[in-house]
């Protein structure tokens, strides 16, 4: 897609050991971005268990400390991988049940 926030939700597939998928309309898609998620031949080097916090950040408030950023690892076939998301800025407001962004700029983590 060529929404703001494709690349965090790409590599958030990429790290989750869940699909990778395309659900973008006909045309709607980036082909640059949908390359850097397989290998040159076309494969997937998909990750074999559910991605998981690491340690560091399992009890952070990775979204309104402003210092912790999100942290994924996983494994595959052929090592480890280690994934860190700045999704400082969003949180979840229990009261309107929904995703709140009360930083459309947040600093770097």
């Amino acid at each position: 897609s060529r929404h703001a926030a494709a690349l965090l939700h790409a590599a958030a597939r990429a790290v989750s050991g869940g699909p990778v998928y395309v659900s973008d309309p006909p045309g709607g898609h980036d082909p640059a971005l949908l390359r850097r998620l397989v290998l040159p031949d076309g494969r997937v080097l998909r990750a074999r268990l559910p991605g998981r916090p690491t340690r560091d950040t399992l009890f952070a408030d990775v979204t309104r400390d402003g210092v912790s950023p999100l942290k994924v690892w996983n494994r595959n076939g052929y090592g480890g991988v280690v994934a860190a998301f700045n999704v400082q800025g969003a949180a979840w407001n229990p009261a309107v049940r929904c995703y709140y962004i009360y930083d459309y700029a947040p600093a770097p983590v």
